[in-house]
């Protein structure tokens, strides 16, 4: 306001003197027209916001170190109002060193986070702080630009000029300022002057109390004015000054020292102030105030209550007394602070001296008892009291501290706290902290059930004291012990809980103290503590059976590591400590499955969002196979967030009615879901993991599980199948059903499936598959067409299948949401589970539920977490009715129910004359739901809005009748986050998409028309294939937009390019719509929408935001996309103006068709066009004799030169038909000085780099004289070097240097081949760098590179190995020369091998001694840990294939790589494609999933993206698979977006099998031919060993017989594997016939014997066979022969005996 007020006090001045004066001003206008007079100059124009693009934004931020860049977009109707108001403050901001400019680049914002338009971003020294003030108060803006918060940068001193050091000084009442020589004197990064770096040291010094000066309250700048600092006489530079209220003081100490200045400006900004008042800080602040001053009382207090501002006047008279003694007094008005520090009542006096927090129990009205309190402190010693929130904190910071727990009242506390105030000092004197507290709920946490007892803490970890208090001597001595003891630590179960929630490794003993074996395995266990500390693993025990169940421990002792939270059981021999070491080191540091117990189980699945189980038995092997495989898996799940544990018990299993295992659950917030594939598939596990994670699945339980999800939740549907089969009606249901799960999901419904009966029989459900529906456990039948989804799903979401009669139901926010989208009227109560008084209201409300139901009015209540955030309610409960989404809260008692029910009557039956008011919520509903939707923004602070909005209610119902609706909001946060920041404001959205009125809104008729004429806007062709061809033949420019004709978006991205088909087509570009699928696929866009860009038949792709309207022209009509062919561009007035906008330099060619001349002059222009562009000249034609006359061109054809620093073009008079002369003149235009070779900058320096061969690059800085004199005398070899073939170029851009890592000049780089090579010798001597340039010329050395570099060469280097090494290192010299001979056969495998000094960022990489390897993978770093002084080892090391690959990743090759790969790998896939290719991506994502796997058949798989690579192997096209099969090629023919196939054909074994030779195979591959051949023949052997070498060239003469056999004959150097098969001697032969082995015992060297061998037992089971039928035929005919015999020949029986009385 200042300025704007002297702005116009000097317009006054000017007009005074100007009618003081008459006769000069009226004299000057009678000369006028009188010859030889000059004409009165033209008023200056008004101070305008310069337009810029994005290059030359980038090149202003790179120059300049405050600019302001004001966003603005094309179709934004507030910019321009928002921009006339900033106009008025640009020559404010110029005058304070600030560069305000404007720009139109959507893509560009978003790069710095703007999404809406207009936005302020202001750039200091290049980070940039965005603007989240009124843009309409350019006053405030202009404060913002020039205040010391805006300047302020983290851990950084800015850098001001005086005007703004002037204005911060008069608005800020606490200024540090440092004063540095002038930049004339100390040029940026240039130390050769001792002042310069005595400067430098104190700046770095000072930047590290920069943060806790700004958080006291104390800005801190800095100022390179020397002229300032002697009106000041500051003498020597540099010098502090600290501006207190205007007034400076200087600061006479060392700068070097930051501490004593910090502490120097605390205690002059408390002196400083001439009231006598105490201080308020921000609870930032006092955390400051806290670390950094001995002494300090704080006042927690509040300003709106009586009794803290009693207490404070009384305080405020003790002030001054604490300032005398060295006491700083603050206070603070903070309830969460006070609660951070345990002040539970205000107000409240805390002491803090070191840090360590006392509280003032005594009469806060007694100032005089405070100030003799505050004294006592000071000089007495006594242990202080902390409240549990400052205990919290200081064991969190890992404070060594003694916690006495005590009770004030207790006559034994108050004893024990006399005696151990005696030992307080002793415990200073040893580093421990002593504090006591009072508090039982905090003792009770930690196990402590009786007090006094004390508690030791050790980087968190508590120890109780089981000794007598009283015996101070005792204690002191036990306290000393434990700062020096090694023993492992005794918690409480209180303990171990907070230890385990706080610290990510925590080892944890479970034991007995009075137990032998314990004692025992204690005593070997306290060997490895030290080491456990240095791996940061806390390493506890605990004394507690009742803990130990609790976590499903049975055996004491026992070791159990907890992995943030996840526990992990030892089960090895807890006496080898070293092995409990290696694998408590190990789990750390690799991930496995851990074994839990059921209760830790429990654990998990109560805290864990996404927990998968595996239920098994360790002792079954199969199980232990399976959960071998899933190891696997292990590092995936936890990438995805997804915790997998296994436990082994069969009783907790069958709990989740799992009858046979393994078997698997994952839990989804508590929610299982059983796996039913197979678990030996560890891929199919993971992708179904994934899945259920990722998406809404119908998940399978068992009752167990199923009785727990209908109690737990509010809705659950589900599928009973009944026993279920593959392939049967179940099925197929279950699938249909799928596609509805995502929609019940988003409704908050569960649905489950499960196949067993018991639940099912409960229910009543006599029939399979049935589907029931448990609405708050009530459940309900459905009766319909289970087979179609869609009907199920109409029910399942039906209001009456929802509502349960006689009762409110509970909703989730998924099913509120649904609810009000689908129903006109809904009364919602809102409040929070547990609340009584709720619940209460909930009772009166049933009485009314029936009477609204009556109305057709839904009653719903809902209870989620924030759910009063959700729906921004001014509090709970509440309950709100809404009417077509619109919201009315009810005001009055809710107790009351017969009120509310005529409230809720009285609004159901009202009708709405009016325009809704709608709430941020409902609105964002609307944006998305309502396709037509006009949205009138006020501010209730604003005048005219009601009568503007008293007059379009007059056309409310007419947009009704329209289909629009139409609604007004209040929200002026919600209307500045879309760029509306004057009110009033009109917004229509059509899907979603906004576009703003920018007509007379107080005219009801203009807003009504404009909003028909938005709604009746559809301007872009629907086009068939036909069409699409002969438009793409026709026309220059065409833009495609492919979309789905289903997909809900489509008419919301149609909606964005239709809003600038007009725009597009003033540039000559025709837009055009299609729904083809085929057509959309053809142009790479498998899942639309996409947008293709045809210029002259050539098309590419869109890439960015389709929704963004302004960011798709911006592509459309960019230069670069718009160029169509070699030759020079034909363009119109707008597309020359977009490219007059974003380029430098342009040359146009007026022409005409109607000229003779013109055809001949463009075709000699032609030839000079790519030497132009080359020059970063662009060059371009245009037929319009009315735009060559604007510029001045009356005579075709004609050229002329636009350029940056001049608005008039150039227009050239020379010969049209000398191209060379043409060129020369334009070369000339551009650079007037000619010095184009020797001082380079920016863009062109860095390609010159890029594409030369050999260039030096000298990097120096102005008024630098050291730079001066190296300059001179590198000049004498400049000659020398062009003889040589180098280029020598100097160039002062810093930030070319920044980006290759050069900070201080001057500094000397050479390039080749863009590589870069720091000099590290002398600059002076000429001759000794001119000695260098040669030899790193014409030799091949490892070059010296900078971090910068590093990081670059890194992204871009396939294969980079770094050589770390320290200055003056004798063994680091002798390692580089051998290293040096080695450089060569890198460059030949591809491997760059580069050298670097710079110890901070080697430890980035884990490099602790020097010198050290570092080998980088496509980005990936691998440490050599082999002998460096043997470099041929190091040579196989970095061309090891183990090494270049990378996991889970097809390996990035070069052709150098491939052809190594192709003379050594015997298998060898490789994948040919090209950066540019569209389906590329996709298709390497594929076969990413099958690289694991071809690695298992010992496939090596890689890929190369070189078209000389794929010419050279015959490829024609790309992308393409190709199988090298020992250098023969392979082409894979099929569909490689699916992986699944291509890994069969990989495998397969026609493609496997070379003729004439046996393959080798690994363990995998054979397994595999084994599961597919019924006849294998194995020769297993070893490499380098005679006999195998001489068995295997017989052999290989029988390869071709046994395939007539019909056999398979592969080999095997695993002599491992050998083994499995009962071969113990190789070489050896094994025959499989149907996987059963036979092992040849005869001569390998006789191949015939071989292969007679072969043949009898590929020919043995038939004959066998029928052999056997034989002989089962002659016993079954002897067997019944026998029994024919036998019956045939069988005796008469004996006559039977006769009675006695019969005889």
């Amino acid at each position: 306001m200042t300025f704007t007020r002297l702005k116009t006090l000097s317009l006054l001045v000017c007009a005074l003197l100007a009618l003081s004066f008459p006769g000069h001003v009226s004299g000057a206008g009678n000369n006028n027209n009188k010859k030889g007079s000059q004409p009165v100059a033209p008023p200056e124009p008004e101070a305008v916001i310069e337009e810029v693009n994005a290059k030359q934004l980038e090149k202003l931020l790179a120059d300049k170190d405050y600019v302001a860049v004001f966003w603005y977009a094309r179709s934004c109707v507030t910019c321009d109002k928002v921009l006339a108001e900033l106009e008025k403050i640009d020559d404010d901001t110029d005058s304070f060193g600030v560069d305000f400019v404007k720009i139109n680049d959507k893509r560009l914002a978003k790069q710095y986070g703007i999404k809406n338009f207009p936005a302020l971003t202001y750039f200091r020294e290049k980070e940039p702080i965005i603007y989240d003030g009124d843009l309409m108060d350019e006053e405030g803006v202009l404060d913002f630009l020039t205040s010391l918060e805006a300047m302020d940068l983290p851990d950084r001193i800015e850098e001001v000029n005086a005007k703004i050091l002037q204005k911060i000084i008069e608005d800020t009442d606490f200024v540090a300022v440092l004063f540095c020589p002038d930049h004339e004197t100390c040029p940026p990064r240039v130390m050769d002057k001792q002042q310069c770096r005595k400067c430098a040291k104190a700046l770095q010094e000072l930047e590290n109390i920069d943060d806790e000066a700004d958080q006291l309250g104390i800005g801190f700048v800095k100022i390179h004015d020397e002229a300032l600092a002697d009106e000041y006489n500051l003498g020597n530079l540099p010098a502090l000054v600290y501006y207190r209220h205007q007034t400076p003081i200087i600061y006479e100490g060392e700068l070097q020292r930051e501490e004593d200045v910090l502490e120097w400006l605390v205690q002059n900004k408390s002196t400083g102030d001439e009231d006598d008042v105490i201080e308020d800080v921000t609870s930032k602040t006092l955390s400051t105030l806290i670390s950094n001053i001995d002494n300090l009382v704080v006042l927690f207090y509040d300003h709106g209550n009586d009794d803290s501002m009693t207490v404070l006047e009384e305080l405020e008279q003790i002030d001054d007394d604490c300032d005398k003694h060295g006491i700083q007094f603050v206070k603070i008005d903070d309830a969460k602070a006070a609660a951070d520090y345990g002040i539970d009542s205000i107000p409240a006096i805390v002491y803090f001296e070191k840090e360590i927090p006392n509280v003032y129990d005594g009469d806060l009205m007694d100032e005089e008892q405070i100030l003799k309190w505050l004294l006592g402190q000071l000089e007495r010693d006594e242990i202080e009291d902390v409240t549990d929130e400052m205990l919290d904190t200081m064991i969190k910071e890992g404070r060594v501290i003694a916690v006495l727990f005590y009770d004030n009242n207790d006559k034994k506390s108050q004893k024990v706290l006399e005696e151990l105030e005696n030992i307080d000092d002793e415990c200073d004197a040893l580093g421990i902290t002593f504090v006591k507290i009072d508090n039982p709920e905090e003792a009770v946490e930690y196990g402590i059930n009786k007090v006094p007892k004390l508690i030791y803490f050790e980087k968190g970890i508590p120890t109780i004291y089981e000794g007598n208090l009283e015996d101070e001597e005792k204690l002191l001595k036990w306290l000393t012990d434990q700062t020096s003891s090694d023993q492992i630590e005794d918690i409480t179960d209180e303990m171990l809980d907070l230890i385990i929630e706080k610290m990510p490794h925590v080892a944890v003993l479970f034991y007995d103290k009075d137990q032998k074996k314990s004692q025992k395995i204690l005593a070997e266990l306290e060997n490895i503590d030290d080491e456990c500390d240095q791996n940061d693993i806390a390493f506890v025990k605990i004394d507690d059976d009742k803990e130990a169940k609790e976590w499903g421990i049975d055996e004491i002792p026992s070791i159990v590591l907890f992995e943030r939270g996840i526990p992990h059981i030892y089960e090895g021999d807890l006496m080898k400590e070293d092995e409990l070491l290696g694998w408590l080191v190990h789990q750390k540091r690799y991930s496995e499955i851990p074994e839990v117990t059921d209760e830790m189980k429990d654990k998990l699945v109560e805290n864990t969002e996404h927990l998968a189980v595996i239920f098994y038995d360790k002792d079954d092997k199969q199980d232990m196979r399976i959960l071998n495989e899933l190891e696997n898996i292990d590092d995936e799940l936890e990438k995805e967030g997804i915790v997998i544990v296994r436990i082994d018990n069969a009783a907790e299993a069958k709990e989740y009615g799992l009858d046979h295992l393994p078997a698997l659950i994952y839990f989804e917030n508590k929610i299982p879901a059983l796996y039913e594939g197979d678990l030996m598939n560890e891929d199919e596990v993971l992708e179904w993991l994934l899945v259920q994670k990722k998406t809404a699945t119908i998940e399978e339980v068992t009752d167990e599980i199923l009785v727990t999800l209908i109690n737990e939740h509010e809705y659950v549907v589900v599928f009973f199948t009944g026993p279920c089969e593959p392939g049967e009606t179940c099925e197929h249901t279950l699938n249909a059903l799928e596609s509805i799960d995502d929609e019940l999901d988003e409704a908050g419904i569960i649905f489950v499936t499960t196949e067993d009966t018991g639940i099912a029989k409960k229910y009543n459900v006599k029939t399979y598959p049935r589907l029931v529906f448990f609405r708050n456990r009530d459940p309900l039948h459905f009766t319909g067409d289970l087979d179609d989804e869609d009907e199920v799903l109409a029910w399942i979401t039906d209001d009456e299948t929802l509502e349960i009669p006689g009762k409110i139901e509970e909703v989730n926010v998924k099913m509120l949401d649904k609810i009000l989208a689908e129903n006109d009227h809904v009364v919602v109560f809102f409040y929070a589970e547990g609340d009584k008084k709720a619940q209460k209201i909930l009772n009166e409300l049933e009485n009314i539920d029936d009477e609204c139901e009556e109305k057709d009015i839904d009653f719903v209540k809902t209870s989620d977490d924030d759910i009063d955030k959700e729906y921004d309610l001014p509090g709970l409960p509440a309950l709100a009715f809404y009417r077509h989404k619109f919201r009315t809260i009810y005001t009055g008692d809710l107790m009351k129910e017969e009120e509310i029910l005529e409230w809720v009557i009285d609004l159901h039956e009202s009708t709405a004359d009016v325009i809704e008011s709608v709430d941020r919520k409902t609105l964002q509903v609307l944006i998305n739901d309502v396709e037509h939707l006009a949205v009138f923004f006020y501010d209730d602070e604003c005048e005219s809005c009601s009568d503007i909005l008293e007059e379009l209610e007059n056309i409310d119902d007419d947009t009704d009748k329209h289909g629009i609706q139409f609604v007004k909001s209040n929200d002026v946060k919600l209307a500045h986050e879309i760029g509306i920041f004057a009110f009033p404001a009109l917004v229509y959205y059509e899907t979603g998409v906004p576009i703003m009125y920018d007509g007379n809104i107080a005219s009801n008729q203009d807003v009504f028309n404009w909003i028909l004429e938005q709604k009746a806007d559809q301007s872009i062709q629907l086009i068939n294939r036909d069409q699409l061809f002969e438009y793409i033949g026709t026309k220059d420019f065409l833009a495609v937009v492919f979309y789905k004709e289903d997909d809900p978006d489509s008419p919301r991205v149609l909606r964005h390019i239709e809003l600038i088909d007009d725009e597009a087509a003033e540039y000559g570009i025709y837009i055009v719509k299609m729904h083809d699928k085929l057509m959309a696929k053809k142009y790479g866009f498998r899942n639309p929408p996409g947008l293709t860009y045809f210029r002259k038949g050539k098309y590419i792709n869109y890439d960015g935001d389709i929704d963004d309207e302004e960011e798709v022209l911006d592509w459309l009509t960019s230069p670069a996309n718009m160029e169509m062919t070699d030759h020079i561009e034909q363009v119109n007035r707008k597309m020359f103006e977009k490219i007059r906008k974003n380029s430098d330099y342009v040359a146009v060619i007026f022409y005409s068709d109607e000229c003779k001349q013109c055809p001949r002059v463009l075709a000699e222009v032609e030839h000079i066009d790519d030497e132009a562009d080359k020059a970063g000249i662009d060059f371009v034609k245009i037929d319009d004799k009315q735009m060559a006359k604007e510029y001045g061109v009356f005579a075709l054809p004609a050229i002329v030169f636009f350029k940056p620093t001049s608005k008039e073009p150039v227009i050239y008079a020379g010969d049209l038909y000398e191209e060379e002369q043409i060129l020369t003149w334009l070369i000339t235009q551009k650079d007037p000085s000619g010095d184009v070779i020797e001082d380079l900058e920016g863009e062109r320096l860095v390609h010159l780099i890029e594409e030369s061969g050999s260039i030096a690059v000298y990097f120096y800085a102005d008024g630098c004289e050291q730079c001066t004199k190296v300059l001179e005398e590198l000049e004498n070899i400049d000659d020398d070097c062009d003889k040589h073939g180098i280029t020598f170029v100097k160039t002062r851009d810093f930030s070319v240097a920044d980006g290759y890592g050069v900070h201080e000049y001057p500094a000397l780089v050479y390039f080749e081949g863009g590589i870069p090579n720091v000099f590290e010798g002398e600059l002076s001597e000429e001759e000794e760098v001119l000695q260098w340039l040669i030899t790193q010329k014409t030799e091949d050395r490892i070059e010296l590179i900078t971090r910068q570099m590093l990081e670059t060469m890194v992204e871009e280097t396939q294969y980079l190995a770094v050589y770390f090494y320290k200055i003056n290192c004798n063994i680091c010299d002798q390692i580089l020369e051998g290293l040096e001979l080695i450089d060569d056969e890198c460059d030949v495998f591809g491997i760059h091998m580069v050298k670097i000094q710079d110890p901070q960022l080697a430890k980035r990489y884990s490099i602790k001694t020097f010198p050290a390897l570092v080998y980088f993978r496509n980005g990936n770093p691998l440490l050599f840990e082999g002998d460096l002084q043997n470099e041929q080892s190091v040579l196989e090391w970095l061309i090891d294939d183990d090494n270049r690959e990378l996991a889970d990743e097809i390996e990035e090759v070069n052709e150098r790589m491939l052809d190594r790969l192709m003379a050594e790998s015997t298998l060898l896939v490789v994948f040919f494609y090209d950066d540019d290719c569209a389906e590329c991506e996709e298709i390497l994502e594929e076969l990413e999933e099958i690289d694991g796997e071809a690695d298992m058949f010992g496939i090596d798989f890689v890929k190369i993206a070189s078209i000389q690579a794929a010419k050279k192997y015959e490829i024609v096209n790309i992308p393409s698979l190709v199988y090298f099969r020992k250098q023969v090629p392979v082409l894979y023919d099929g569909d490689l977006h699916q992986h699944d196939k291509v890994i069969t054909w990989l495998t397969s074994q026609d493609v496997f099998e070379i003729k004439n030779e046996i393959e080798e195979v690994n363990r995998k591959m054979l397994d595999k031919l084994l599961e597919e051949n019924e006849f294998l023949a194995v020769f297993f052997y070893e490499h380098n060993q005679p006999d195998s070498t001489a068995a295997l060239e017989k052999l290989e003469n029988i390869d071709s017989e046994t395939d007539n056999l019909d056999i398979t004959f592969v080999k095997m150097a695993d002599s491992r594997y050998a083994k499995k098969w009962g071969v113990t001697k190789l070489p050896a032969m094994v025959y499989f016939r149907r996987r059963f082995p036979s092992i040849y015992r005869g001569d390998l060297l006789s191949e015939d014997e071989v292969l007679e061998w072969l043949r009898k037992n590929r020919f043995r089971q038939p004959e066998l066979n029928i052999f056997m039928y034989a002989l089962i035929a002659l016993a079954v005919a002897f067997v019944v022969y026998t029994a024919f015999l036998l019956q045939c020949f069988k005796p008469a029986p004996p006559p039977p005996v006769q009675h006695p009385k019969q005889s």
